[in-house]
């Protein structure tokens, strides 16, 4: 009866005669409709939220590789004048695109300053580095008498903290939000969770400040600082789904762009393939290879970004595009997907 009603509501709202009125005032209402149907439709079904979600932050929700490299190559101007002070524009850039292009190996900042320098000495370092990072990082440091690089994440964090602190609109600015997604997660109304290796100091002013959530920095809608990320992120999917708010048949989906946590999934963590759906952000920091190598995996696919803000609205990625919203028989049958 309920599932009759959802049906028959929906279907009479799109039936009732529009009145011309504010472009404002038309984006306001077709935001209270999504809502009001996604409330609809969830009533209908189980009694508690019809999915939950746990979204990465930096590659899915925010482009943050222009803060990291800009903040690198400051650091590295304080940390080695002798090759960053004067480095001409033309140098900047070419750094700068080799710092864009490697951001896919990144897990900790500081490692920027590393790369900063070894794309400075030679753009065949950029390959280098996306294919042996982790034994290129070792050998690079013992070679630069760096030890374990704890005096180049002090330069690095230093001047992140002065940043945030003496300019923080400026700091703020350097992490912009891809297009779209803003929109898409104020509409969206499922519970959502943000996991990021990223540290709670600097993602608590950014969700508060780019995405008006009142969060602190012990919320329990934040998992941050997740290093190493494979295996934090797997830790935290299990606790969120343990969480009353996951059960009774939610479905669950993790959204993120790091190919290797998904694959970490799929090979340490196989028990959560059945309870997780698993997406792989295309438009995040990963490679064409990643890509191709991450529809291999089992449950992994891949999410373009239109997709994803179609699954924050509406929690099923359709698999077309007819520019109109999806009638509650296609939301029904894309959530049967596998």
């Amino acid at each position: 009866m309920l599932a009759r009603y959802a049906t028959s509501a929906i279907t009479n709202a799109r039936q009732r005669p529009s009145t011309p009125t504010r472009p404002a005032q038309l984006h306001q209402r077709a935001e209270r409709g999504q809502r009001r149907r996604h409330q609809i439709l969830v009533a209908a079904g189980a009694g508690g939220p019809s999915d939950v979600l746990v979204l990465d932050f930096d590659g899915v929700i925010c482009d943050s590789e222009h803060e990291v490299s800009t903040s690198a190559l400051v650091a590295c101007a304080q940390y080695w004048p002798e090759l960053f002070a004067s480095l001409g524009e033309e140098e900047r850039h070419r750094v700068r695109q080799g710092l864009r292009a490697t951001r896919p190996r990144l897990i900790k900042g500081w490692e920027a300053l590393v790369m900063a320098r070894l794309v400075l000495e030679d753009d065949s370092n950029v390959q280098r580095i996306l294919h042996d990072w982790e034994p290129l990082l070792e050998r690079t440091l013992a070679a630069w008498g760096e030890g374990d690089g704890a005096a180049l994440a002090a330069a690095f964090e230093s001047h992140r903290a002065g940043q945030l602190a003496s300019a923080p609109d400026s700091w703020l600015s350097l992490n912009p939000l891809y297009p779209g997604v803003a929109d898409a997660l104020q509409a969206c109304p499922y519970p959502f969770y943000i996991a990021s290796s990223k540290a709670t100091s600097r993602l608590v002013p950014l969700l508060r400040a780019s995405l008006g959530m009142q969060v602190e920095e012990g919320s329990p809608r934040i998992f941050a600082s997740l290093i190493p990320p494979n295996e934090r992120k797997i830790q935290a999917l299990r606790e969120v789904a343990q969480r009353p708010v996951a059960q009774g048949g939610a479905t669950l989906h993790f959204v993120d762009d790091r190919f290797e946590t998904m694959q970490a999934i799929a090979e340490q963590a196989p028990d959560l393939l059945g309870s997780w759906k698993l997406w792989l952000a295309d438009w995040g920091y990963n490679t064409e290879e990643e890509r191709a190598a991450a529809v291999a995996l089992p449950g992994v696919r891949l999410l373009s970004r239109s997709q994803f803000c179609e699954l924050l609205k509406w929690g099923v990625v359709m698999e077309v595009d007819d520019g109109c919203e999806p009638t509650p028989e296609e939301v029904e049958a894309a959530a049967r997907q596998p």
